[in-house]
């Protein structure tokens, strides 16, 4: 069933975001154990193509992974190129401290 917002675009994920953030963990998961399978180095991004959107998954650096869930219209190399410069900008600094630091925060407001 597909979820429209206000204007008729397709909305978010229906599940939590900890619900995306397995699937994205899973994803990275796979991907990776098919590069080692096929001596195919790191994997950098990967992307699930749908009919109503897409899944984009792209390494950190420490081990971290940066998910974004797009609509299907959108322009998928525009999304990968900001991807890649926010890690190159903010990825440093988005260790595992922090993002668990930001996360206790975030519980702590609702």
């Amino acid at each position: 069933m597909r979820r429209r917002g206000e204007a008729g675009r397709r909305r978010g994920p229906r599940g939590s975001s900890g619900d995306l953030a397995t699937i994205v963990s899973g994803v990275a998961s796979l991907t990776t154990a098919a590069s080692r399978l096929t001596d195919g180095g790191a994997v950098r991004q990967t992307m699930v193509a749908m009919d109503e959107g897409a899944l984009m998954v792209m390494a950190i650096g420490d081990g971290s992974l940066l998910g974004v869930h797009a609509v299907a219209d959108c322009d998928m190399g525009a999304v990968g190129y900001q991807m890649g410069l926010f890690v190159g900008r903010a990825g440093h600094v988005l260790t595992p401290e922090l993002r668990s630091e930001l996360r206790g925060a975030m519980s702590a407001r609702w």
